[in-house]
């Protein structure tokens, strides 16, 4: 039997963008521009009305906030509209006893950095770096137990905060990807540093997107593509 090649994490990425949501040249195609016009106008032309989920409000709330390195109460509602909850015990400490914590790990995390960008480096996301201390904090308590706070709730929390940097680790877009935990930030991060013929094509796929949609100027790289995945998954569902 011929050994199965795995393959690399972000050549699934780029395959699956090609594939599902790109054209013959590469590009973004009609579906995935459509996808992501609607999640963030909330019209959807393909039926009578406006178009019911309202997880573009993340991203309202989720930009307001005028320090980067402190979550908010705002930033925890803001979570909300991706359709989880911060549990009540660990809101309350996220807001008080471990705010200073949270704070002195924000502020080794730059919030002006994109993941795309070549300044930053695959250590940003390695066991130890802030991004996983930050984690860390936000997944157990302060006695070390897990207190509801799982991977997807952390990564929306995280990507309030670093947008640019923290891709949100939601199911749909998981599975669509065939994608784990364990491997996900290592994934996007080689992904948008993915390059062919001298051009970054993840990257650029994703400024395309948002090229054409005036709404999503604002959006970060990798919440761009998280909504058309996502729109993807859930529609094909």
């Amino acid at each position: 039997m011929p050994q199965q090649v795995q393959q690399d994490p972000s050549s699934k990425i780029w395959s699956y963008l090609q594939s599902k949501l790109g054209t013959s040249s590469a590009k973004p195609s009609g579906l995935a521009v459509g996808y992501l016009r609607t999640y963030l106008t909330g019209v959807d032309p393909l039926v009578d009305g406006d178009w019911p989920a309202i997880g573009r409000r993340f991203d309202h709330l989720a930009t307001t906030n005028i320090d980067p390195n402190i979550i908010t109460a705002e930033d925890l509602l803001s979570v909300s509209f991706l359709s989880v909850s911060v549990p009540p015990r660990a809101a309350w400490a996220i807001l008080t006893s471990r705010s200073t914590a949270i704070t002195k790990k924000l502020a080794q995390i730059p919030d002006n950095v994109s993941i795309d960008n070549p300044k930053c480096c695959l250590d940003m996301y390695q066991a130890d770096s802030p991004s996983q201390e930050l984690w860390d904090l936000l997944r157990r308590d302060e006695n070390g137990k897990l207190w509801d706070m799982g991977a997807t709730k952390i990564s929306k929390v995280m990507a309030c905060k670093r947008p640019l940097l923290v891709p949100i680790q939601d199911r749909v877009v998981m599975t669509e990807l065939d994608a784990t935990d364990a491997e996900y930030w290592r994934m996007w991060w080689q992904a948008m540093h993915l390059r062919e013929n001298s051009k970054p094509v993840v990257a650029d796929f994703a400024r395309e997107l948002q090229e054409r949609v005036p709404e999503a100027e604002k959006l970060s790289l990798l919440r761009t593509l998280d909504i058309v995945i996502w729109m993807h998954g859930t529609h094909r569902s």
